[in-house]
């Protein structure tokens, strides 16, 4: 049996939630507060036979925001839909009257919390007196009438949570709790060997009994309460070695030795975790392969807790890729890196309360999402936790654009703005990921125009920046935007580069398109386009690496050439040629370079290239139109506008009415 669907509404974080399709299994991230642990208390309405009848009663803070008060009338629904049971002919039977689909099979239960539905209040007759919560009732019903109760599906179709920060050590130790106990009561000893063990423990309890030292004791009790009570209390006390029979499985313990020496309190917190999640699992398995098994569904609240990074990986990457009915809330970026794309729920705080985000079912090609999963190792995955996030091709970019940030007064850390490198050019299984048919998460794209013609480039190859960026339109943008941009680049491509430098006639209309939607193409790479905007900062940081004054004079002029556009492919080759030479390389150039660059003034370095005085605005345009350095500025103006509502280089007026920042929509084109 698996969970299929999930909808939830009125309640706590959410106004209207859908998950739809419910994956199995699911990991379920999103930032603090986003509501990981209302999403597990609302399946737990509807499916947890632990939870107690006094508990499925809500309380007002329990009701949405936007939604009628419990006061004024509250209605609270959870819907789980569920299928995959055909073969199991017990669930068929407890589920019947929740079916809502025969092909494929699917049955549904639902949670409902509502004003107690009297004959006079469904007539209208009562007085229009503020509700409390004793005017409510709750139920859980089948299928979609209300009065079909079926409270006692929820123990076949049953759900176990694991909470945060469980004292595994605690719990192991008590019979009543521990999940070995309820292991050893699936697979039970022979019952030859239980008798055997009995007898042999009555014997040895009566031989200890009648040890003289015992019985020693046992006359010196008798003599003290004769001599404190008198003759007349019919007291006749004795000793012997008590055991029930019952007790002989609650009695085992668990060791983490071979020779039995050392119990659960001599391991780790992280350790007794482990083993505890170990010995729950295991039972779940061996109940659902019972014949009278329940299919229970396993939620397991932040697991990461007192685990190392390493060990969560593999532990992690091991259960999530097992046919299992589990259930995981995490903060762990180290989960989510192991996590099939599938397998993943992200939760999304937005102005009409918490949305979820599954991926579309056939969004990605089979090797894109095997590309895109070894991609989310443990220092990538930040970007589905992330409130924004820049794809980049490479790690230069990693270090500048933050440090170019900075230097304005703008802190992308401070925004939770994720500069990510994909270490190549393909961006369209990014932008499917993290687009409308993915997780839906902001994210925008820089990628070098590599805008160079040789005599083996031929024309359908040229400009393939810009077709980087016709592929991602075709991801987030309908035909009538792709179609025309394609027919421009065609067009574009039959003209040759300038021979004095400079780019085609026309390439700058295209190039506003693309950051119409957040995808930013330079002219050239990223170096030579800074050359323009940081001519001082990259010769210093040269000069940082480089030995040799003839080296450090030729980059000079070198770079002087390129800053002073337009220049030539062999101009532009000159400088990346000195710089990827040892000891210097692109990756520690951009160190360098990013240290410079936070101690300049940005914004007063933008106003000298545009010639503006410092009370002129300066516009989105007038930035992307800048030879060079314009659509990495351009960039950064696009966040800034969305997060600070500010421009990358505000004039005194527009510092001094800035409005507080408000929420960034989930995904809204650059």
């Amino acid at each position: 049996m698996q969970l299929r669907r999930l909808c939830i509404r009125h309640f706590r974080n959410f106004e209207h939630l859908v998950i739809d399709p419910f994956p199995t299994p699911a990991v379920i991230v999103g930032e603090n507060g986003v509501g990981k642990s209302n999403l597990l208390h609302a399946l737990r309405l509807v499916l947890d036979p632990d939870l107690p009848d006094r508990r499925r009663y809500l309380q007002p803070e329990d009701i949405h925001d936007r939604s009628p008060s419990l006061a004024e009338g509250a209605e609270v629904t959870v819907e789980v839909e569920l299928a995959d049971f055909e073969d199991d002919p017990d669930a068929r039977s407890e589920l019947d009257g929740a079916i809502i689909s025969l092909s494929p099979l699917v049955a549904r239960l639902t949670y409902l919390f509502r004003p107690k539905q009297s004959p006079a209040r469904l007539l209208g007759e009562e007085p229009a007196e503020p509700l409390t919560p004793n005017d409510y009732e709750w139920t859980v019903y089948g299928a979609i009438d209300p009065s079909n109760t079926m409270l006692a599906a929820k123990r076949y179709a049953a759900m176990s949570v694991l909470p945060a920060l469980r004292d595994a050590e605690h719990d192991l130790a008590r019979p009543d709790r521990s999940p070995l106990t309820s292991l050893l009561r699936e697979r039970p000893p022979a019952q030859a060997n239980i008798d055997k063990t009995l007898k042999t423990m009555r014997t040895a309890r009566e031989d200890l009994g009648r040890d003289a030292n015992v019985q020693h004791i046992a006359d010196l009790i008798r003599s003290r309460v004769a001599t404190m009570a008198g003759p007349r209390m019919n007291l006749d006390p004795s000793l012997a070695f008590a055991g029930r029979d019952e007790d002989l499985l609650r009695s085992i313990r668990l060791f983490i030795d071979a020779s039995a020496t050392r119990g659960i309190d001599r391991t780790s917190t992280g350790t007794a975790n482990v083993l505890y999640l170990a010995l729950l699992l295991e039972r779940l398995r061996l109940r659902r392969s019972a014949t009278d098994g329940e299919d229970t569904l396993l939620v397991v609240e932040e697991p990461e807790a007192h685990l190392h990074p390493t060990l969560q990986r593999h532990l992690f990457a091991h259960l999530l890729g097992q046919p299992n009915r589990l259930v995981l809330t995490t903060h762990s970026p180290h989960i989510a890196a192991v996590t099939p794309l599938p397998s993943m729920v992200l939760l999304l705080d937005t102005t009409t309360g918490t949305q979820a985000r599954v991926m579309a079912p056939g969004l990605l090609e089979q090797h894109e999402r095997a590309d895109l999963e070894r991609y989310l190792n443990v220092n990538r995955a930040e970007i589905l936790f992330a409130q924004g996030v820049v794809l980049v091709e490479g790690v230069a970019e990693t270090y500048l654009l933050p440090a170019l940030a900075r230097s304005a007064g703008f802190d992308l850390d401070a925004h939770g703005i994720v500069v990510a490198s994909i270490d190549g050019t393909d961006f369209a299984p990014y932008a499917k990921l993290l687009g409308p048919s993915g997780f839906n998460r902001p994210f925008s794209i820089l990628t070098d125009g590599d805008a160079t013609d040789t005599e083996e480039t031929e024309i359908y190859r040229r400009e393939p920046g810009l077709r980087r960026a016709l592929d991602v339109l075709k991801i987030l943008a309908d035909d009538s935007v792709a179609e025309p941009f394609r027919d421009a680049l065609n067009a574009l491509r039959q003209q040759d580069l300038p021979t004095a430098g400079g780019p085609r006639d026309g390439r700058h209309n295209l190039v506003v398109t693309a950051a119409g939607f957040g995808i930013f193409v330079g002219p050239d790479t990223l170096e030579t386009d800074l050359a323009p905007l940081l001519t001082a900062e990259m010769t210093a940081a040269f000069n940082d690496l480089a030995t040799g004054a003839r080296r450090r004079q030729n980059f000079a002029q070198a770079l002087e050439q390129v800053a002073a556009s337009p220049s030539t492919e062999d101009q532009r080759a000159g400088v990346i040629s000195r710089i990827e030479r040892d000891p210097v390389s692109k990756g520690r150039f951009a160190q360098r370079l990013a240290d410079h660059v936070e101690q300049l003034n940005l914004p007063d370095r933008i106003r000298q290239l545009l010639g503006y005085p410092s009370d002129r605005p300066v516009a989105s345009s007038d930035l992307l139109a800048l030879p060079g350095c314009g659509p990495v500025l351009a960039l950064l103006d696009d966040l800034r506008r969305r997060y600070e509502h500010l421009p990358l280089a505000p004039t005194p007026m527009q510092l001094g009415a800035r409005t507080p920042p408000a929420q960034v929509p989930a995904n809204e084109p650059g």
